[in-house]
């Protein structure tokens, strides 16, 4: 009898250890990352499909002159960035299978990212609080973009909004650094000497055609989002300003309409672009204190629930 009492009084200190102290909660998780300090919905947060790191950053880029980019065309379409006197262009082919550049030019960490499905092309310094972070893809979506994670701490962050939502890190924002998304021929016409980013993979991947071929053409949400217009095909893409805190768009069939290009003040800040239908890209200058973002009209529409359209027809 008292062996009997013995067995059930180790059963419940074990049980006791299982569970969390009163007051405390257990941390979801998802793809084996902890939600903790988690600054939007859980269940806002999805899987993809590809599990973490099945879509493979690139950590060790290579990168060409143009003499030796036998592959590039004038119209292959890259993302290109200028730090310091360098210039560097990573195409957006290569992204569609990557989506994360971990690179440093000069001495400055960035990271080149992409999304397939939002369209939006954005580049980030990886120094948070005086470290250096490295990227990689968690297969996990918030609001129809993909989440990033930061390898030092696990923590997650959203690649649209540059912030970290769940994790230690979480609430931090990463300091965002200017990119163009057009042809490899404008951008040499624009910036000169260049180099451009050589195949990462090429034995296992075959670059020169696109997972998202058909995707572009679907006018298909696949993820839930926090707002959305169906007015405009889900794929339109958008050049979004934020100014002062207020988001505007100009949208590609918008502006084409009214003659292709725009010239105006925005919050007293000076807006200029035009939008080229034959290449789908826009050219844009804008003053300084004017963020400008590229993307597809859901994931602009997602994220800036309230944001005006430039010559909007309801």
């Amino acid at each position: 009898m008292r062996s009997t009492r013995f067995a059930i009084l180790s059963l419940l200190v074990a049980a006791a250890w299982c569970v969390p102290a009163l007051g405390e909660e257990e941390v979801p998780k998802k793809q084996g990352f902890a939600l903790s300090k988690l600054q939007v919905d859980a269940a806002e947060i999805r899987e993809g499909g590809p599990k973490r790191d099945a879509i493979r950053s690139v950590d060790a880029p290579v990168f060409v002159d143009l003499p030796e980019a036998t592959w590039l065309a004038r119209e292959t379409e890259v993302l290109g960035v200028v730090v310091g006197e360098e210039a560097r262009a990573y195409p957006v082919r290569m992204l569609d299978y990557h989506q994360i550049v971990n690179d440093v030019i000069g001495d400055v960490p960035i990271a080149v990212t992409y999304d397939p499905l939002a369209g939006s092309p954005l580049v980030f310094s990886r120094r948070v609080g005086g470290k250096t972070l490295h990227f990689g893809v968690s297969g996990l979506l918030y609001n129809h973009n993909f989440l990033m994670y930061d390898r030092e701490t696990e923590s997650l962050w959203s690649q649209f909004l540059g912030r970290a939502i769940a994790g230690p890190l979480a609430g931090q924002q990463l300091e965002r650094l200017p990119v163009r998304q057009e042809t490899a021929g404008a951008w040499i016409a624009r910036v000169g000497e260049t180099r451009f980013m050589r195949h990462p993979d090429p034995e296992r991947i075959h670059y020169q055609l696109s997972p998202y071929s058909t995707y572009w053409i679907q006018d298909r949400i696949l993820f839930p989002v926090q707002a959305r217009d169906e007015r405009f095909h889900s794929k339109e893409l958008v050049l979004g300003v934020v100014v002062d805190g207020k988001p505007r768009a100009y949208l590609g069939s918008i502006v084409t309409r009214e003659g292709g290009k725009v010239d105006e003040r925005v919050g007293g800040k000076r807006v200029q672009l035009r939008y080229a239908t034959e290449t789908g890209t826009f050219d844009w200058d804008v003053d300084e204190g004017v963020e400008v973002t590229e993307a597809y009209w859901l994931a602009w529409k997602a994220f800036h629930r309230d944001t005006e359209i430039w010559r909007d027809a309801k």
